[in-house]
């Protein structure tokens, strides 16, 4: 994939110079194979009035993340390119232009340049012109990157916040459940010992109510032979 994208996109912006514009010894300016390969200017296609509704960019903010589409994102920054594509012959007629010839090469970049210098693309506006596109695109994309970066810092901070809430409340959780089993022991200790609190006066009750029995007995006994005497014996 980062070859394809060399060859696509860094190869033109990231080595322009190097391939193209480079007038050192052994540089490729206008070679025998690129002058029988070279368009006609009217096979050049026209500049077109570039579209100018916003394009909206996704930049990928994690490289781990399985669910992102590398060369999905690379396409919608060749869409930004695009879009944001100036009237007149510049850089960006130099890429389409190579493209249309079969992909950025050293020959096809030449091949298109001499074929645009012919409707005035010079090499320094070639040079300005994409080191401008390429900041723009940076500009962009970096700008996308920053609201991307306010966003996960908004969500790590409700993470962050809702994680403080939620700890507060198993404390609080785990505070209770202490509670409830101390009580729990404390119940079942009071339990063991209730039967002994109450089993004495019980007895002792029990017990008063027997004597009391007993002795109402004994004395309804003496009363009643009082009783029987008065019937029978007093005259």
């Amino acid at each position: 994939m980062e070859a394809e994208n060399d060859k696509r996109f860094g190869g033109i912006l990231g080595g322009l110079k190097r391939l193209i514009f480079n007038d050192a010894p052994g540089s490729v300016n206008a070679p025998e194979t690129a002058s029988k390969a070279m368009p006609k200017p009217e096979d050049v296609p026209e500049k077109a009035t570039p579209d100018p509704a916003p394009v909206t960019t996704f930049i990928a903010t994690d490289a781990g993340a399985s669910n992102i589409d590398e060369q999905e994102l690379v396409q919608k920054i060749y869409q930004l390119f695009e879009s944001i594509n100036k009237p007149g012959v510049d850089f960006f007629e130099l890429w389409n232009a190579a493209e249309k010839m079969g992909g950025p090469t050293p020959v096809n970049i030449q091949n298109a340049f001499t074929a645009l210098s012919i409707l005035g693309l010079s090499k320094e506006l070639a040079l300005k012109t994409g080191r401008d596109y390429l900041q723009e695109m940076d500009q962009k994309i970096k700008a996308d990157v920053q609201s991307k970066q306010q966003e996960k810092d908004h969500l790590v901070l409700q993470l962050q916040q809702e994680k403080a809430s939620l700890k507060s409340k198993e404390a609080e959780l785990e505070q209770q459940i202490f509670n409830l089993q101390k009580a729990l022991q404390d119940t079942k200790a009071q339990l063991t010992q209730v039967d002994s609190k109450y089993t004495k006066p019980i007895f002792i009750l029990d017990d008063k109510m027997r004597v009391g029995v007993s002795a109402l007995a004994i004395v309804r006994k003496e009363i009643n032979t009082v009783l029987n005497t008065v019937e029978h014996s007093v005259k």
